[in-house]
């Protein structure tokens, strides 16, 4: 009697699979189209995407995670409930990558790399910050934003030194980083044309926003927050571009290479951020002393950009870039002195474990040394931020985290020019390194990161092209036992 009804069951299987196909389509329509529960729909459907992506391949989880976040954390959201930080895209990817990355150990498919200092720091660090949360005016915020800003970047340097494996890997990893730089500078070029902010926040209006450095000069407001966003991950993104341009020989990829930097650069011209035209130009300046291949084109490009000038330099001096912020007699510290003097002396007051967060904005006033009585509202220095935040327990580690990759990368250079280096990056690989860690350096001193891409960024390249072969700094035992079993296509 089974066999018969299964039978006639597989007759009709057909027409039976069109039927549910069609009710899950009318279902999936009503729950979109439902104000309550389209949002909630959506979330699941890109969340179940991705985790079949991430089963697949755990490395493009995390390049997704670099290429798309930005464009829609703040929409993808499931709540799970009182008490419990609710399930969004990037503490998804972690979470997720963090399993199957066990699971994978678990059956000898893969081997995690030993544990340095660098992963030490990323969980003291974090620690450090969650620990001015008594202290902070939003205890809750406190705790989420410690996730979110802090520890899901610094978590993507353990990914990538994990998941990297090989050349290939690498460069899937900085084209990544290019896909998500170069787009950024295509909504920065739309937004600064036609005016329209898109990708806001819930229950924030463009109208409400300050859009205007000036008369003639606009502020990005949309998909990051500020322009001086924009302008930090293109001075990441640019080197890393020019670095893919010498290594792919395709010059149907090497055509598309140079669109992008060129799209790049127009996005970070767009920004109007002198700290960042400056950082990116400190960074590329260095780049060329090691990097013989770029030496060339640095001096081209230079070359070129003097001969553009002096051909146009009237309608240049006259432009409204140039009055108005190369020529503003408003320096890039100008102010931020005051701001930074109050944030050094507050610190001096509580040094070890801090004031708590936006505990600056209520409490500059008795710190200030110019004669004012108001208090100030943002410090404009992340590294003082964290420092007046969480004193020396958060902001040290955090500190070890960004120069202990940067001591290895300089002990690694040597290494990669001897005649036995058989890692999969060249000295070149470093110098870009170098390149996009000055520059997110050199940012930091004048503003508070508040976007998670401006730091991911940076610390993802770190783990992938330093991080990967810290065995090469323990010696030829640290090297022989490091096994991977696990094959390209693992990830």
């Amino acid at each position: 009697m089974p066999s018969q009804r299964w039978r006639s069951l597989s007759k009709i299987k057909w027409p039976l699979i069109g039927v549910v196909v069609i009710g899950l389509g009318i279902l999936l329509g009503y729950l979109i189209c439902s104000p309550e529960m389209n949002g909630l729909t959506i979330s699941i459907l890109v969340i179940s995407a991705v985790l079949l992506i991430i089963v697949n391949n755990p490395l493009d989880g995390i390049l997704i995670w670099l290429i798309f976040a930005s464009f829609i954390e703040i929409w993808i959201n499931i709540p799970m409930g009182a008490g419990i930080p609710d399930l969004t895209f990037s503490r998804f990817i972690i979470v997720f990558v963090a399993i199957f990355m066990l699971a994978r150990a678990a059956t000898g498919k893969f081997q995690f790399a030993r544990i340095g200092l660098t992963e030490v720091c990323i969980v003291a660090a974090t620690i450090g910050i969650m620990m001015s949360a008594p202290l902070s005016v939003n205890p809750r915020g406190t705790i989420q934003t410690s996730i979110t800003l802090r520890f899901a970047p610094l978590a993507m340097y353990f990914f990538t030194k994990n998941l990297v494996r090989n050349k290939e890997d690498l460069h899937r990893l900085l084209l990544a980083g290019v896909i998500f730089g170069s787009a950024a500078a295509l909504y920065a070029i739309y937004e600064h044309t036609t005016g329209n902010i898109l990708f806001l926040p819930e229950n924030v209006s463009a109208s409400d926003l300050w859009v205007e450095y000036s008369e003639h000069l606009r502020i990005l407001r949309g998909l990051l927050g500020r322009s001086s966003n924009f302008a930090r991950v293109l001075t990441s993104s640019i080197p890393i571009t020019f670095y893919l341009f010498f290594e792919k020989r395709s010059i149907a990829r090497k055509i598309t290479l140079v669109g992008m930097l060129a799209i790049q650069a127009y996005g970070l011209f767009l920004t109007y951020n002198r700290t960042s035209w400056y950082a990116l130009l400190i960074s590329l300046f260095i780049i060329q002393f090691f990097y013989p291949r770029f030496r060339k084109v640095f001096f081209f490009i230079v070359f070129a950009v003097a001969i553009v000038l002096w051909a146009t330099w009237e309608q240049i001096d006259e432009s409204a870039v140039v009055n108005e912020r190369v020529r503003s007699e408003v320096s890039t510290l100008e102010g931020r002195e005051v701001r930074w003097e109050a944030g050094y002396n507050m610190w001096r007051a509580k040094p070890i474990r801090g004031w708590g967060f936006d505990q600056y904005q209520r409490e500059s006033w008795r710190f200030r040394t110019d004669g004012g009585q108001g208090n100030i509202y943002a410090i404009e220095n992340d590294y003082l931020h964290l420092l007046v935040a969480s004193g020396l327990i958060g902001f040290l580690p955090y500190l070890l985290f960004i120069l202990t990759p940067l001591v290895n990368s300089l002990r690694l250079s040597f290494k990669a020019r001897r005649p036995d280096w058989s890692g999969f990056i060249k000295p070149e690989t470093l110098t870009i390194y170098w390149g996009t860690i000055l520059s997110f350096i050199i940012g930091s001193f004048t503003q508070i990161q508040t976007q998670p891409i401006v730091l991911m960024l940076p610390f993802a390249l770190a783990g992938a092209v330093v991080g990967t072969h810290e065995h090469w700094l323990r010696g030829p035992k640290a090297k022989k036992g490091l096994s991977r079993p696990e094959s390209t296509q693992d990830g």
